[in-house]
């Protein structure tokens, strides 16, 4: 599924370099070719896609090489959890992209990535109406959406493309050192992240209300875009703590998040609602207050 919706490199490359760092000895010398088909594989795609011609491809391959050594250099040198590490990651491998392409194409290369982004989506959305013409009427608004919120979009992509290859790292080290690798992924209904990230919403807020210029228009289109998919996140965990709470199973969430996600009006109610509700967590805590509720029932029972 990762792969029809962001580039496999993302996973790949950061995942053979994990493994070529691993601790491992003579029981991990049967990954080496493994290894190394995954490594050549990811460096084939990111090649290719740089090399079609388009300045944008050519810059995401770029952010991919840069992301996967700044999230391999973080790795080594101060292990924390997955999420911040991911999150130095993109602005060290964003910032060093965003020097790369000043140094080599100039001040005028960032009109060029906005056109090529715009005329990306122009031909997706394009199919879309092709095989959908119902959805002829939103055309416009998600080609200028797309095209505004790819950094964005490709920052959420990479932070699931971290998640999973962490995930298939700490697998692999456990089959072949033997013993689970620090740290650990948080579960996902304890899925929690800093409460500066409100300003991310803020500041979307402030560039929809107030005039502001281009640069900054898209830059805090792009943080609102990734605050509010971590505060979408952190309402469906804590929808998940009240529904394991309350007893209602997994599968019973999964059937009703499939539901909304083929039906579009509840998915337009149902987004902003986690939103919300991971916005106000900020202040109310929810999970820390039905922990606390359940230690003082369990207390009044004994």
């Amino acid at each position: 599924m990762f792969v029809l919706w962001a580039h496999p490199s993302l996973v790949g490359l950061p995942l053979a370099a994990l493994l070529i760092i691993a601790p491992g000895g003579e029981r991990s010398s049967g990954w080496t070719q493994p290894i190394a088909g995954l490594l050549g594989v990811s460096l084939a795609l990111v090649v290719l896609s740089g090399g079609s011609g388009s300045r944008l491809a050519a810059a995401t391959s770029a952010y991919i090489v840069l992301m996967t050594a700044a999230f391999v250099s973080f790795v080594l040198l101060k292990p924390a959890p997955i999420l911040r590490q991911a999150f130095r990651s993109i602005a060290a491998a964003g910032l060093a992209t965003a020097l790369l392409v000043q140094a080599i194409w100039g001040s005028e290369a960032w009109g060029a990535l906005a056109w090529e982004a715009t005329r990306q989506a122009s031909i997706t959305m394009r199919s879309i109406v092709e095989v959908a013409p119902d959805a002829f009427p939103i055309y416009e608004p998600m080609v200028r959406f797309v095209s505004l919120t790819w950094p964005g979009m490709l920052a959420l992509q990479t932070l699931a493309g971290l998640a999973l290859a962490w995930q298939l790292y700490r697998r692999v080290a456990a089959r072949t050192v033997g013993e689970s690798v620090a740290p650990a992924p948080a579960r996902f209904r304890d899925f929690y992240m800093s409460d500066g990230w409100v300003w991310g919403i803020v500041a979307w807020l402030g560039v929809l209300i107030l005039p502001a210029s281009s640069v900054l228009q898209m830059a805090g289109t792009n943080l609102g875009l990734v605050a509010s998919a971590l505060y979408v996140l952190r309402g469906a965990a804590i929808v998940a703590t009240f529904a394991e709470a309350f007893g209602i199973s997994a599968l019973a969430l999964v059937i009703v998040s499939a539901a909304a996600a083929a039906l579009a009006v509840p998915l337009l109610f149902v987004l902003p609602g986690l939103c919300t509700l991971g916005i106000t967590d900020t202040w109310y805590h929810y999970r820390r207050r039905l922990a606390e509720a359940r230690e003082r029932q369990r207390s009044n029972t004994h």
